[in-house]
């Protein structure tokens, strides 16, 4: 049976152009695909059709989360230390916990739980090294229904003895699971994973990228973080020009590949991603938390395709609201301290980062990211009432106020409801 939603509609467009439709009317086939959208009243068109009126509130499509970690939500917001130190400290000793199906199952089941809550439809995850735990979590993310790009973590130098395993036994294994799960539901996937250059070597590297060719995958990985880190790799790979050329020589980098953080990019490094193609995850809140830095996003956007990411448990926050929020309130620090830029994110470039420019990260910008005709019905039904006490005055309700005040006053209690293909989750 057809749906229609009636409520104010806010879709992406562009980094600057947002459509906004007030009153929208949204039709949703059984299927859960867009099959029209309009400020016209389609429910005339539609006589048969059955209408949600969501008065007060917003819809906006779902929102996308380039890059995080399942293991890590249990230990958000702890640790004031800079990232090796705290990878030490928290992140390995909890994923040596994921040995144990019940914690796996447990923690994995909770997590895609707290995104769909939290209003984000569609996830890039790394789990652990462990088998096991990858095979958990991706029947957790089936039975949550939401998107998911899933990968178990490959590890095998520079890295605790109870997480590091042979090349052959990490490959081995990722191959059984991406035979097991890549592309087996409709909405689930296999992500390639090296952590990061330091617990890798380059034969494994190699390795893990002719294994995305073969089954023609996404890959996930870190970059230029950190400073220490990149000084480490440094003396780890002396062979290659830089952070990014270890990527590059491994065979890494392609139009299929999500590189996080990318904070300290000589132009070189930046000329290389562009060629490739390479998609970048910006995550600014675990930036921050992390004392990590903060992105050139201005000077990246106009070459590179940069999705957010909540990067939990670096990042303080499942809430890709308060992603949003922090990407707009660094980059103004970039700019006051920053002498090759005299800009800023947006609300709308945030906004974009979140929904359409996240999809294409994905090569998923023909199915979600947006609300249009033969899209994907993933969409957040926002109360309006909820972020703004003052919004039966109809005071400061021109579009991009409706926006700006959705992307700081945002929140999971301000979320009504979360669809995925046209299915109630939230």
């Amino acid at each position: 049976m057809l749906k229609i939603y009636k409520s104010i509609i806010i879709t992406p467009n562009t980094d600057k152009n947002i459509e906004f439709f007030d009153p929208g009317y949204m039709v949703v086939d059984e299927k859960g695909v867009i099959k029209d959208i309009s400020s016209k009243d389609l429910t005339k068109k539609y006589k048969n059709a059955e209408v949600s009126s969501y008065s007060d509130c917003a819809i906006i499509p779902g929102l996308i989360d380039v890059h995080n970690h399942l293991p890590q939500y249990a230990f958000i917001g702890l640790g004031n230390l800079e990232l090796l130190p705290w990878l030490e400290t928290y992140t390995f000793p909890r994923e040596k916990e994921f040995e144990s199906e019940e914690v796996s199952k447990q923690a994995s089941d909770l997590f895609f739980k707290s995104l769909i809550e939290n209003g984000t439809t569609t996830t890039a995850t790394y789990i652990t090294v462990h088998k096991d735990a990858a095979d958990i979590a991706f029947e957790s993310a089936r039975n949550s229904k939401i998107r998911a790009f899933i990968g178990k973590v490959e590890m095998n130098q520079n890295s605790p003895k109870y997480l590091m395993k042979k090349s052959d036994t990490l490959l081995k294994e990722t191959e059984e699971l991406i035979e097991k799960w890549h592309n087996k539901d409709d909405k689930l996937e296999y992500i390639i994973t090296p952590r990061f250059a330091i617990s890798c070597s380059f034969k494994l590297m190699k390795e893990l990228a002719k294994l995305r060719e073969k089954y023609d995958l996404f890959a996930q990985s870190h970059l230029a973080e950190n400073r220490k880190e990149v000084e480490t790799v440094k003396k780890l790979f002396p062979k290659c020009q830089s952070y990014t050329d270890v990527y590059k020589q491994a065979g890494l980098l392609s139009p299929k590949t999500i590189m996080a953080h990318c904070i300290y990019l000589s132009n070189d490094e930046i000329e290389i991603l562009k060629k490739t193609n390479t998609k970048i995850a910006h995550c600014p809140t675990s930036n921050s938390f992390l004392s990590s830095g903060i992105m050139p996003f201005e000077k990246y956007k106009n070459d590179l395709t940069i999705g957010l990411g909540t990067d939990v448990a670096g990042g303080y926050s499942l809430s890709m609201f308060t992603v949003m929020r922090q990407a707009i309130e660094t980059s103004k620090i970039r700019k006051v301290i920053d002498k090759e830029t005299d800009k800023h994110i947006s609300t709308e470039e945030a906004f974009f980062a979140s929904t359409l420019e996240a999809a294409k990260v994905l090569s998923m910008e023909y199915k979600i990211g947006s609300l249009e005709k033969d899209k994907r019905a993933d969409f957040l039904v926002i109360d309006l009432e909820k972020i703004d006490p003052f919004n039966k005055m109809n005071l400061y309700n021109k579009p991009h106020e409706i926006l700006s005040k959705i992307i700081y006053r945002g929140n999971k209690s301000s979320i009504k409801n979360v669809y995925i293909e046209g299915e109630k989750l939230a």
